[in-house]
Formats: C-alpha cells, structure tokens, sequence
C-alpha cells in the first residue's frame, strides 16, 4: 500500500492563515452587530414602557383631580333647578340673575324671598292670594327680556308715548272682570292674542275710568295683538314676579 502526503507549500499556509483570521473577524464582527441590535430593541421597548407606564400615571392623577375639584366649581354656578323653592335658591344666591335685581330664580314656587331678605314668604293660600306678600313703599321695576319679548315692549313703549301710565299699581281685585270687559269686541286673528297695557293686574282702583299719564283707576287700556306665544309667556312671567307683592304696590316693566 502506497502512503500518500499532502504537501503544502509555505506560501500557500500562509494565505490560508490569512483567510481563516478574516473570516473568524466576520464572525465576530456579525456577532458583535447582532448583540448591539439586540440591546438597541431592549432599550427602545424599555422606553416606550416608561413613556407609557408615566402618560398612565399623569391621566389618572388628572382624572383624580378633576373629580376631586367637579363639586366645587358647581357649587359656586348653580341652576334654578338645583332648588325645590325660590328662598332656597335665594339664600344660595348662586344663580344667575337674568334680570339684574338681585332675586334670583323667579320662576320658583315659594316660599319666597327678596333680595336682602333672611325671613321666607309663604305660598299664598288658594282662597287668599295675597297671603304672606310684601307691600314696599318704592317702585318695584319688574325685568323683562327685550329680546324675548320684542312685540310686548313695543307695545309697551307705543301706549307710554300715547299717554297710558309708566307707573302702575297691582289691584288683584276684579282684574279678570275687567280684562274681560276690556276685551269684548276687540277682534281676534289666529296666533295672535290681545295685549293688554296696562295689564289688568295693574289697573282698576275706582270707577271714573283711567286716567292718562296717572296711575291707573279703572277697565281701560290700550290693546295690541302680538303673537300668542310671547304673550302667553310674558303674562306668566309677570304673574311670578308680581306674586310677592301686595295690591296697591307701585310697578314699572323695564326691559334689559
């Protein structure tokens, strides 16, 4: 049997010595990118772990404040509605006051209070509508929405400049009586209804008829149509500001 050997030349070991260092470094230079890689992606998702973890922490602290805060900021704007009865809601005293005379939530069943007032007024007794009023000696303005009520303070403006009173007096007594009268015969249109200035509320203290530019003293009035709706509301309004106030109390509208 013949033995064979592998001659190798000198210069031939020493290119294969220097492709095996090359490709050793290849391999350590693949390894070395991928670790980096690898903590690169550890560091980004460890990140956006905290970011997330602290957006987390800030929204619940805010949510947490903001409840903690809701109850006060509407306890200092309330809403006619927070209450059961105007004197509550005037001893509260924080609504808003459209009108700007210092009573607040008008359209509220009594008991009532006035501005500056500390005792209440009781509800009327059906059979006695001046139970528990008021009879202050000035000119009680009562506030209206020129907005709201655009036909009725026309109306309003139209019969002062024609001689009919600015100054009114409440005479409960007979009023219905007298508007009826008032209104016999005046026409009607659909939509529409017959307004009356001065209100009959706000006349009747006698029988010689009313006297222009004085307070009034009998049936007489000027009448307008305006649209039913608004005047259907304006009366309603009216009756929920006059209420606290006994006949022969002095008012006025003004509107805002």
């Amino acid at each position: 049997m013949k033995r064979f050997s592998l001659k190798i030349s000198a210069p031939s070991l020493a290119a294969l010595a220097a492709a095996s260092a090359l490709l050793l470094a290849a391999c350590g230079s693949a390894e070395s990118t991928t670790s980096n890689a690898n903590e690169s992606a550890g560091a980004s998702t460890t990140a956006a772990t905290t970011a997330a973890t602290t957006a987390t922490t800030t929204t619940t602290k805010r949510s947490t404040t903001e409840a903690e805060t809701a109850p006060a900021r509407g306890a200092s704007s309330g809403r006619c509605s927070d209450f059961s009865n105007q004197a509550d809601a005037q001893r509260a005293a924080n609504t808003r006051d459209a009108d700007g005379d210092g009573v607040y939530c008008e359209s509220l069943p009594c008991p009532c209070l006035k501005k500056g007032g500390s005792k209440s007024t009781p509800t009327a007794a059906p059979n006695n509508p001046e139970a528990g009023c008021a009879k202050p000696s000035g000119v009680q303005q009562i506030g209206f929405s020129a907005t709201k009520y655009p036909n009725i303070r026309r109306h309003f403006l139209d019969a002062v400049h024609k001689g009919w009173p600015s100054i009114l007096v409440i005479d409960r007594t007979g009023a219905s009586s007298r508007r009826d009268r008032l209104l016999t015969g005046v026409a009607t249109r659909a939509g529409y209804d017959r307004d009356e200035y001065p209100p009959a509320v706000g006349r009747g203290r006698g029988s010689s008829g009313l006297t222009r530019g004085a307070n009034p003293v009998g049936w007489m009035a000027s009448v307008e149509l305006v649209p039913s709706g608004e005047n259907r509301s304006h009366g309603s309004v009216m009756g929920i500001k006059l209420r606290r106030f006994c006949s022969g109390t002095r008012f006025s509208y003004r509107f805002y």
